[in-house]
């Protein structure tokens, strides 16, 4: 599987890849026994951590730890002194990953802080040259409209509609003060493209960096990023408007599409590392791992626990910093129950199935239970028929868990402002509660479409007018209609099910 969680439909531009011929060496984990020799202490966070990332802890009420602490210093310097060249460091997870030779790796073995060291082929010897700049590509749609209607949405109306952010949006909330990191493959024309102008030039692009190759910029590599961008971020009124466009983004390289290896989770651990420490809210990855290149290292479903990928592992540290990491739940569903990939096997990152926009399932989107026998997906947005920006200008529409999954990780953003002070696991919590499946949770849509304005009533956090307001239309409200014997008449259930066999709607191939 490409653990890019994308299906295309149309692609209105062809771009071309050159390669050129790189280090052979392989990469390897490097798991420490210990952090001893670190200079850094919990009760000095502010050389480790920045403010906005400390104040997101006391916020939250959570004490800074000994994960928190960056590894020693003395340990990286022994392992370069071996020959070994650093890719990334995990404090997390305490170690590196490195690449070097078999002689190389014989020395790191015989390091006394060394508990484990992992070999992980990454096919080193093809090395992505490509850049994919693109101009800026003008829009000069404009139509007229009032705030919150159809038309200022415009094509990104029926994805934020179904889930009823329409009205988070109207009480104010659209992101502001809130940092959402995005995980993912490149970000070409986010520099340019007119539907980013706002996020530039208001200066929200608080950081980018490349976990994957090391290379200055992220604007460049593969589009995936950009169109997944443009579901929250986009901002052209009248135009396109994404589930989050006033929140600041930080950008990140994690995904390494011209290869299949474990090291990617590693990366992306890195990743949401960096994004912790820049006081990140909010992490979106439409990024999913079950097989390799090396068969040997597939996932396999005993490991869909939530506790033994990488990634998973990094996802539920994340969640204990107070970060809310929301991911797609994949593509795989037509190879039936369990199809999910890791991190979405994750407990405490909301793992996102893609529903049509009439909220039928997509026949595509992965599904489980966990090996545990969790639910997942947590939730469904729209996956199919999702309009996104193309780096090379103007808009196309594609399919995927890959969309569903920003989507909603934009307005957990909205919630997440709304709600300062709440847990990762009463915003997760609150958004299953408003699900429309919530009675009826199954594996395939989880706690089905949520209504944000449910949970944001959960959440507590309507503003003092729109609770009055509310507070005055109940009081007002008319009395229960009755039924000829003087009862209430009850509404309806709908099954789900039959409603679909009888719409006769298909299921996207």
């Amino acid at each position: 599987m490409k653990r890019i969680i994308t299906l295309l439909i149309a692609v209105f531009f062809v771009s071309t890849l050159s390669w050129a011929q790189g280090d052979t060496n392989d990469y390897y984990w490097v798991h420490f026994t210990d952090k001893k020799g670190t200079p850094y202490s919990v009760g000095q966070p502010t050389k480790f951590l920045s403010q906005r990332s400390i104040e997101r802890r006391q916020r939250l009420k959570i004490a800074v730890d000994s994960l928190d602490l960056p590894v020693s210093p003395d340990y990286i310097k022994a392992l370069v002194k071996t020959g070994a060249k650093i890719h990334n460091v995990s404090k997390w997870l305490n170690g590196a990953t490195v690449i070097a030779t078999d002689k190389e790796v014989a020395k790191i073995a015989k390091l006394k802080f060394v508990d484990t060291v992992q070999r992980y082929n990454r096919r080193a010897a093809l090395v992505d040259t490509t850049t994919m700049h693109y101009t800026a590509g003008r829009d000069t749609f404009s139509i007229l409209y009032n705030k919150y209607d159809s038309n200022y949405y415009a094509l990104a109306y029926s994805q934020i509609r179904q889930l009823n952010g329409l009205e988070v949006h109207r009480q104010g909330f659209e992101g502001q003060d809130v940092l959402i990191g995005v995980c993912d493959g490149g970000f070409p024309g986010v520099d340019t493209l007119t539907v980013f102008d706002s996020l530039r030039r208001s200066g929200r692009i608080v950081a980018t960096r490349d976990f994957v190759s090391h290379r200055p910029s992220v604007y460049l590599a593969n589009d995936h990023g950009t169109m997944v961008l443009t579901t929250m971020a986009g901002y052209i009124p009248g135009r396109y408007v994404g589930t989050a466009p006033k929140a600041s983004y930080a950008l990140c390289i994690t995904e390494d599409t011209h290869t299949e290896s474990p090291v990617e989770e590693l990366d992306w651990v890195a990743a949401a590392e960096f994004l912790d420490s820049l006081g990140a809210d909010v992490i979106n990855s439409s990024l999913g791992y079950l097989g390799f290149w090396d068969t040997t290292l597939n996932h396999h479903y005993k490991d869909l626990d939530g506790q033994t990928a990488f990634m998973s592992i990094g996802g539920e540290i994340a969640a204990t910093r107070g970060i809310l990491c929301v991911n797609s739940a994949g593509n795989e569903g037509r190879n039936g129950q369990h199809s999910i990939s890791v991190p979405a096997d994750a407990e405490h990152i909301l793992s996102v199935g893609a529903v049509w926009a009439n909220g039928t399932i997509a026949g595509f989107s992965s599904y489980g239970s966990t090996y545990d026998n969790r639910v997942k997906p947590d939730v469904c947005a729209q996956g199919v028929w999702v309009y996104v920006s193309s780096p090379a200008g103007g808009y196309l529409r594609a399919n995927g868990t890959s969309f569903s999954s920003p989507i909603m990780a934009g307005m957990m953003a909205c919630l997440r402002q709304a709600a300062p002070t709440k847990s990762v696991a009463d915003l997760c919590r609150a958004i299953r509660l408003s699900g429309s499946l919530y009675d009826q949770v199954n594996n395939r849509y989880g706690y089905g479409i949520p209504d944000c304005m449910k949970a944001l009533r959960t959440l507590g956090g309507l503003r003092p007018s729109q609770q009055r307001l509310e507070k005055a239309m109940k009081v007002s409200a008319p009395k229960k209609l009755e039924g000829k014997k003087g009862g209430p008449v009850q509404p309806k259930r709908i099954n789900l099910k039959e409603r679909r066999r009888e719409l006769k709607l298909k299921e996207v191939e």
